[in-house]
């Protein structure tokens, strides 16, 4: 059994891509444990529970892509990326070669780090894993622009991001109220609470409520504990 502290989550559309990952990652030191989606999974209309399962489930996820610009069939690895990476957790993306190389030059899926599927390894994909959690990978390439606009709203102060009433509905929405209760808690209508919700949501550049709760939680935008995000 390993003794590792890295939790690790595989996200690949093929059974074989899937087994081979997981079997590897049971052989990497560092590993404590491992977690196996599909990207069916993240494809859904209501995509969010997986979402925050897998968050939840890992410190580092590992996605086999057949390319490194997210577009296609790929699309998904773009939008899981950004999520992900927005509440701590890091991406390392698994490439064919020739995708490994054209990523060096060109838009790439927001991640951490880079490895070639045809010269994949245990040691490799463990030293990866150690790079990625240290923070000591370096940038594979440039941003695409939904990253440098996304990194320009974490930049700003939290202070100007909301109006008073935005950082108090904030505040309620960590608490779980509904539209409605909200609407009742500040006098207004649902319809008022419903559309400043939207907004605060926006501003977070979070996909739903429970994801708005954990990044609030995540960079002390409210004071509420931990676990109210999450329903515990």
């Amino acid at each position: 059994m390993n003794q590792g502290s890295v939790r690790v989550a595989v996200v690949a559309r093929g059974e074989v891509a899937r087994s081979g990952l997981a079997a590897m990652l049971r052989e990497a030191a560092r590993v404590k444990q491992t977690t196996v989606f599909r990207p069916e999974e993240f494809t859904t209309a209501s995509p969010e529970d997986a979402v925050q399962l897998l968050i939840l489930s890992c410190d580092v996820v590992v996605m086999w892509c057949v390319n490194g610009s997210g577009t296609g069939e790929e699309a998904w690895a773009v939008r899981l990326a950004e999520v992900v990476r927005r509440n701590g957790v890091r991406v390392l993306l698994v490439l064919p070669g020739a995708e490994v190389r054209r990523a060096a030059s060109g838009a790439v899926v927001p991640c951490d780090g880079i490895l070639d599927q045809e010269a994949l390894t245990v040691h490799g994909l463990d030293e990866a894993l150690r790079k990625a959690v240290e923070g000591t990978q370096p940038a594979p390439v440039a941003q695409t622009p939904r990253q440098r606009r996304t990194a320009g709203e974490r930049s700003r102060p939290p202070g100007r991001q909301f109006t008073e009433r935005e950082r108090r509905v904030l505040e309620l929405l960590v608490e779980g109220l509904s539209n409605r209760q909200i609407g009742q808690a500040l006098g207004v209508s649902e319809h008022v609470a419903k559309r400043t919700v939207a907004i605060v949501l926006s501003k977070l550049d979070s996909p739903n409520r429970t994801q708005a709760a954990a990044v609030a939680l995540r960079e002390g935008l409210v004071g509420s504990g931990p676990d109210a995000a999450l329903g515990a």
